[in-house]
């Protein structure tokens, strides 16, 4: 604040510093009430405090860093906080209170991710133009949940921005002064520039970080994607089309080896996923150049693109990896035949030693068991001599494709592949018979809590169906399929629990399995959508604030806002009736309506802000001449001319005004929703 606005404000302070006297204790005793838990304005010990949890430790130092360089060039304090909640007290007069506490040369930049609101109040030693660039870098990473990023970018503001004509300190004029200040600029340029090339390679650093983080994402995980900027979203949408691309091309050439090496009907699966991912880099390909035409998107269209190129062009690459590395394998198999013709020899010989044992273990069973208790094992010795029969048989097969030469042993893979099923299958038949006696008293004392477990699945289904109405991605055919599967295998026990107790429980575990698999996948979808509607709708209670603010500020002031605050409120009003009526029906994009809504709404605040300023520029002008005209008229009117000496001493000088918007004692707030 300059020494004119001291002047200005010189019958003031003892009113407005009684009435924050009065104001700050009740607050403060008041606070607790509200949450106990909420972190409270004070002293602010450590440059960054991140109560939230949104920032990891590299992130925070990378801010700590920043602010800094901020200190040591400006010779102020920055202080950045992460809040859980402002627990009810308004975000401007949190930081206004953290501001009072630290002292007029801090800067408090207040955000709470979980209330999407904030606060940046800087102090009397910072002029309002550095208050409104702090704001506004910050804001523009907000809008993105860019919560390091909003950090680093206002700080960054906070070092590079002007003082402007808010800014303190008096000159007493000269060449003295004028030299001073000469060099005074020369080593501000010197000391900016190496701020600037500093925060530059912070920001280059962060932005390789999300890159990075991004890339571990899983192709089709576009909730995660949906967080990151803008602009890493442009990366990692390149990257991936570069890498899926490579891959395509890759893949033909392994396609075409893999077909001359297995024959055309043993690659067909190979072929389906190379036609599969082509059409896919193919669909990415085409988006990437819309996005590049003549056509402007809004942001929420931009976004979407992004996130179909990427999730296209891995879903594309991921798929051919996968088919890749199983040709891979059966080309290593190819190249150690014999040792894997070896290995399944091995086995045969194994389970031959076990069939006579098994056979004198299904006559004891015999003896102690019914013989309808034993009817699922009952030829299990006979079934297992048989597949090894077939087994031995393959391998001799495999024997006689493995000497042919380089090219001609494709064959090779299904016949070993045979002889291995018959080896699983004899040794499944052997094991059931090792292990009966234990199975049957298992199924005996687990049958009935299976039972009634398969039955509170089928209750559980139908309420995940339910689900499917807000927009979850639940397949219901599927779970309709399995949940009739399980009511017609309970319906079907009869009295096979006694009867037959091994077989009944080896049906009802299957059954249970399935269950399970299809109840996780749906289990999985609803929670995504509701974490994804949970976060629709607290973006939609800060579309419907600012908008609600514009509204007001728009009607309130009738004819002095002009038609582009009223076109931006239309707009946004128009975005956030889009959010609405996708909130179910594809509700990542509708978040996305509802943060442009949000966006849109805060513009046309700020263009109102902009024509109420004007017009009251307007009409302290039109003050000012009608003071000049009165007092000219009153000096000729009381005979002024020549007689008397009229206005001596200087006339009105020293005026002047409230620097900055809000706060009061000197301090800037800026802020609002996000």
């Amino acid at each position: 604040m300059t020494k004119r606005n001291y002047r200005l404000l010189a019958a003031a302070p003892l009113f407005v510093g009684g009435a924050l006297l009065a104001v700050a204790p009740v607050a403060q005793a008041a606070a607790p009430s509200v949450s106990v838990q909420a972190l409270q304005p004070s002293l602010l010990t450590t440059p960054v405090t991140d109560e939230a949890g949104v920032l990891t430790a590299g992130e925070i130092s990378q801010v700590e860093d920043a602010i800094a360089q901020v200190s040591a060039q400006k010779g102020r304090s920055v202080r950045v906080v992460f809040l859980d909640s402002f627990a009810g007290t308004p975000p401007s007069e949190w930081t206004e209170d953290a501001v009072r506490a630290n002292g007029p040369n801090t800067a408090v930049i207040a955000i709470s991710p979980n209330e999407r609101a904030y606060s940046v109040t800087t102090g009397e030693q910072w002029s309002s133009a550095e208050a409104d660039a702090i704001d506004q870098a910050a804001y523009a990473r907000l809008v993105q949940s860019d919560w390091a990023g909003a950090a680093l970018a206002a700080v960054e503001a906070a070092g590079s921005a002007s003082a402007g004509s808010g800014g303190t300190g008096s000159g007493s004029g000269g060449g003295e002064a004028t030299g001073l200040i000469a060099g005074g600029a020369g080593l501000a340029a010197v000391a900016g520039g190496g701020y600037w090339a500093v925060s530059r390679r912070k920001n280059k650093q962060h932005r390789e970080a999300q890159v990075a983080s991004a890339r571990e994402l899983a192709p089709g995980d576009a909730d995660s994607l949906n967080r990151l900027p803008t602009t890493t979203l442009d990366a990692v949408a390149q990257e991936a089309l570069v890498a899926a691309d490579e891959s395509v091309q890759q893949g033909q050439e392994e396609l075409r080896l893999a077909t001359s090496e297995f024959g055309a009907d043993r690659v067909r699966p190979f072929t389906a996923a190379m036609n599969s991912a082509t059409t896919a880099l193919q669909r990415a390909f085409r988006t990437q150049q819309a996005l590049h035409d003549a056509i402007p998107e809004t942001e929420p269209e931009r976004r979407a693109m992004l996130i179909d190129i990427i999730t296209s062009a891995r879903t594309a690459e991921a798929s051919l990896r996968a088919k890749t590395e199983e040709f891979n394998s059966m080309r290593g198999v190819l190249m150690r035949a014999p040792e894997e013709i070896e290995k399944v020899m091995q086995r045969t010989v194994d389970l031959r030693s076990r069939l006579e044992p098994a056979k004198q273990q299904l006559v004891a069973l015999r003896e102690q068991y019914p013989a309808q208790m034993l009817h699922s094992i009952d030829g299990n010795v006979e079934l297992a001599a048989e597949s090894l029969d077939e087994a031995e048989a393959q391998l001799d097969k495999s024997r006689g494709l493995a000497a042919r030469p380089a090219g001609e042993q494709g064959p090779l893979l299904d016949v070993l592949s045979a002889a291995t099923r018959a080896v699983e299958l004899s040794d499944h038949n052997l094991s059931a018979i090792e292990h009966a006696d234990a199975n049957i008293r298992t199924a005996k004392e687990n049958l009935s809590s299976l039972i009634q477990e398969i039955r509170d699945e089928i209750e559980q289904i139908t309420q995940l169906k339910s689900a499917r109405a807000q927009g979850a991605d639940i397949d219901v055919a599927a779970l309709d399929r399995v949940s009739a599967t399980a009511r017609d295998a309970i319906a079907n026990i009869g009295d096979r629990d006694t009867t037959d107790p091994l077989s009944l429980y080896a049906d009802l575990s299957d059954v249970d399995a399935q269950l399970d698999a299809e109840i996780e996948r749906a289990e999985g979808a609803a929670h995504d959508q509701s974490r994804a509607l949970t976060m629709f709708d607290q973006q939609m209670q800060v579309a419907t604030t600012q908008i609600q603010s514009a509204e007001d500020m728009i009607r309130s002031r009738g004819r002095i806002i002009s038609s582009q605050p009223r076109t931006l409120l239309a707009q946004a009003q128009r975005e956030y009736a889009e959010a609405q009526q996708r909130r179910t029906s594809n509700t990542r994009e509708a978040i996305e309506y509802a943060r442009q809504a949000t966006t849109t709404a805060r513009r046309a605040i700020q263009a109102a802000k902009d024509d109420l300023d004007q017009y009251r520029r307007a009409q302290a002008r039109d003050t000012a001449n009608s003071m000049a005209q009165a007092v000219l008229w009153g000096s000729i009117l009381s005979g002024g001319g020549n007689r008397g000496g009229g206005f001596g001493g200087g006339g009105f000088g020293g005026g002047g005004g409230f620097s900055g918007g809000g706060g009061g004692g000197g301090m800037t707030t800026r802020g609002g929703t996000f």
